[in-house]
C-alpha cells in the first residue's frame, strides 16, 4: 500500500458511514485534501480524537481509487484554547469555512497553510490572555466547565483585551486569502479608468472587482460607497507578491502592525462585511460563518 506523509490543518469533519470521519484538511505539502478517517469515531479507534476542527497534525495517507486514507495522526499543535471562548471560536470557525470553501482541491500553496497556522495561533493565544487576565492558570484552561465561557464577561472594561483584535485578524486573513487564491480586489487604481483613486468619494463595485472613483460610478451604478478609512485599512494588510519566504516575512510584519493598530470598530466590522459579501459573489457561495461575526 503506497503512502505519503504531510502536515495538515483540519478545516472540515463529518461523520462517514457508521464510524468513520470525512475530512477536509489543508496540507502543507498538497493543498487541500478530502480524506476518509476509517473507524475514528469508534471508542477505541486508534485515531478517535486526534482529528479534531483547528488541529494541525502530521498526517500519514495511504493512496485510494476514489478517496485517500488516514492511517497515522500526530498532533502538532491543537489550538485547543479556541474552544475555551465563544467569540473567538466563532471567528476561528469562520476562517476554516473561507479556506474550505476558496480553495480547491490538491490545488498546493503553502502560503494559504501558513497564514491559516498564524491566524489560529494568534487566535488561539487571545484565549490564553483574556483567561489569565481572569485569574486561570493554564493548568486549567482545558477544564470542560470553561468551554462554553464567554471569556470577557465580569471583566473590567479596563482589563478587556479589545474585540476589535479578533476583527482586525480576521480582516487580516480574508484579504490575504483573497490575494493568494487570485480574487483580490483594486484598491489602488479604478477598475475602470486605472487613474490612482484619490481622497473623496470613492465607490466599491463587487461585480468589477475593486475601487472606481466617482467620475466612473455611471458605468456602474450598483457599487457601494466606500470611505477613504476603509480603503487604507484595506491597503494596509495587503501582500505585494512573493514567495513562501516573502510570505512568512509579510506575515511577521502584519502581525506587528496588528499589534499596535488602533482602529475605530465599525469601520473594522463593516470592513470585514464588505469584503464577505466580495468573496461570497466571486465564489457564489454562502459563508454561513459571517453571521455569527455580528456578535464578536
Amino acid at each position: 500500500m503506497s503512502t505519503y506523509k504531510t502536515e495538515g490543518i483540519i478545516i472540515k469533519r463529518s461523520n462517514f458511514l457508521e464510524s468513520s470521519l470525512l475530512l477536509h484538511i489543508y496540507t502543507k505539502n498538497y493543498g487541500k485534501v478530502e480524506t476518509v478517517a476509517r473507524s475514528a469515531r469508534k471508542a477505541k479507534g486508534k485515531l478517535k480524537g486526534h482529528l479534531e476542527l483547528f488541529l494541525d497534525t502530521e498526517l500519514i495517507l495511504a493512496y485510494g481509487r476514489n478517496i485517500d486514507t488516514i492511517t497515522s495522526s500526530l498532533t502538532v499543535e491543537s489550538f485547543s484554547n479556541l474552544r475555551n471562548s465563544l467569540e473567538i471560536s466563532f471567528g476561528a470557525y469562520y476562517v476554516l469555512e473561507l479556506v474550505d470553501k476558496m480553495t480547491i482541491e490538491e490545488h498546493k500553496d503553502e502560503r494559504i497553510f501558513y497564514l491559516l497556522k498564524n491566524v489560529l495561533f494568534f487566535l488561539d493565544k487571545m484565549v490564553l490572555d483574556e483567561l489569565s487576565l481572569q485569574g486561570v492558570s493554564q493548568d486549567n484552561v482545558a477544564n470542560p466547565k470553561l468551554s462554553s465561557l464567554r471569556i470577557v464577561k465580569g471583566l473590567p472594561r479596563s482589563l478587556r483585551l479589545p474585540r476589535n483584535d479578533i476583527n482586525i485578524l480576521i480582516l487580516f486573513f480574508q484579504i490575504n486569502l483573497l490575494n493568494l487564491t487570485g480574487f483580490s480586489p483594486e484598491l489602488n487604481k479604478c477598475i475602470f479608468c486605472k487613474k490612482l483613486i484619490k481622497s473623496g468619494k470613492n465607490y466599491f463595485s463587487f461585480s468589477m472587482g475593486g475601487i472606481m472613483g466617482q467620475e466612473c460610478f455611471f458605468k456602474n451604478p450598483d457599487a457601494v460607497l466606500i470611505d477613504d478609512n476603509k480603503i487604507k485599512l484595506l491597503r494596509l494588510f495587503q501582500f505585494k507578491g512573493g514567495d513562501v519566504k516573502e510570505f512568512n516575512l509579510h506575515l511577521k510584519k502584519s502581525f506587528q502592525i496588528i499589534k499596535k493598530l488602533k482602529a475605530n470598530k465599525k469601520l473594522i466590522l463593516n470592513s470585514v462585511f464588505l469584503l464577505n459579501k466580495f468573496i461570497e459573489f466571486n465564489i457564489e457561495r454562502k459563508i454561513k460563518g459571517v453571521d455569527f461575526l455580528r456578535g464578536v
